[in-house]
């Protein structure tokens, strides 16, 4: 039986799937070179199956409970709101799709595993944007934080966006990266376009 690794860290087919049973490399190298197609449909397969365990490992989303985030006071529709708002500010900052969907999981990891108040939930999703943005953007297209918040019209403080991203951080024990579903589109679409 021959096993595979995949590297769990790049999800975007960056990564490289090896032969971790003993003495079968030669074998593997060999039949990788005699069918393509079989090799590369192995490297997909560990590709999705590193991205599902972290997900698996990691995904949360808030429970709610007569119509409001268990243990908070916000609503379905005000969550709703919040997540078209954080696509609107990725959009607005021209941050790419694996940005927003980064920030989206992060304020659903955090408002599943906090008991948050309505007044501060812009606060959380605008901070989980600026984390994603973060990890995703180069910094030129990030720029200074106290520059988001002016071209986002919010009236937070730079303050308070670091001690949100604190809270954060600390709350999500500093591991906010989560497969998301952009990142099961680029596997996807990576073996289609092959």
């Amino acid at each position: 039986m021959v096993v595979f690794s995949a590297n769990e860290s790049d999800l975007t087919g960056m990564s490289t799937i090896r032969c971790v049973s003993p003495g079968c490399r030669l074998a593997c190298a060999a039949e990788a070179m005699k069918n393509p197609l079989a090799a590369e449909s192995r490297r997909l397969l560990g590709l999705l199956e590193a991205a599902l365990l972290r997900e698996a490992r990691l995904w949360k989303v808030p429970l709610f409970k007569n119509g409001c985030i268990q243990g908070a006071d916000i609503s379905l529709s005000q969550h709703q709101q919040t997540i078209v708002w954080i696509g609107e500010m990725s959009r607005l900052f021209r941050f790419c799709p694996e940005t927003f969907a980064l920030g989206a999981c992060v304020l659903n990891r955090l408002l599943s595993t906090v008991k948050a108040q309505r007044k501060y939930l812009k606060c959380i999703a605008f901070t989980s944007l600026v984390l994603a943005a973060k990890i995703n953007e180069e910094d030129e297209v990030l720029g200074s934080v106290k520059d988001l918040v002016v071209r986002s019209g919010c009236n937070f403080s730079t303050a308070e966006i670091v001690r949100m991203e604190r809270i954060i951080l600390d709350k999500l024990h500093w591991d906010l990266y989560t497969a998301t579903p952009v990142d099961f589109i680029h596997i996807v679409s990576l073996q289609a376009s092959r």
